[in-house]
């Protein structure tokens, strides 16, 4: 018989507290406008950008199925949330998975839902403006989509998928 034990794993990582703001004043490299031109983006914002923005939107729905089907599916209960290395290292909650969502999901539920349309705070539905352009940019762009938040959800949503489309709006 041996004298060496073994230590039992814990079942359950621990999950870091929220740290509102952790991630305040960092973010994403932001290209030179030079870089931007030479891969075809127009380098600052037009004038109607949050017009074309919803265009693209309203594209990205019709052209993607599954992104409006992940948007109005998901049931919030978090358990993407303790698989996410980036809100584990960050501890910031706007970095959960579902939060990421809820980013793209306000401004769908705002212009394209019934609800949304004429009942913004009830379910949640915000407009596109300045602060949640700079949101979608840097937490979008936090994620490496590596899909650990598709494989644990109870019902199979893709938020890579999602943060994708957002990307390519």
């Amino acid at each position: 018989m041996s004298k060496n034990s073994i230590e039992k794993l814990p079942t359950y990582l621990a999950i870091p507290p929220l740290k509102k703001d952790s991630m305040a004043g960092n973010g994403p490299f932001k290209a030179s406008i030079e870089i931007q031109k030479d891969l075809g983006f127009p380098g600052e914002k037009v004038d109607n950008w949050q017009q074309v923005a919803i265009n693209k939107i309203a594209e990205t729905k019709s052209k993607y199925r599954s992104v409006q089907v992940f948007l109005d599916s998901c049931m919030k209960c978090g358990v993407c949330t303790d698989k996410c290395h980036y809100y584990l290292g960050t501890a910031d909650p706007k970095n959960m998975p579902v939060a990421r969502q809820d980013l793209f999901r306000s401004v769908y539920r705002r212009h394209f839902t019934f609800a949304g349309k004429y009942f913004p705070k009830l379910v949640g539905a915000k407009d596109f403006d300045e602060d949640m352009l700079d949101d979608w940019y840097n937490y979008f762009h936090q994620c490496s989509q590596c899909r650990r938040c598709a494989v644990f959800c109870p019902i199979g949503i893709d938020t890579a998928e999602i943060s994708m489309a957002a990307r390519e709006i």
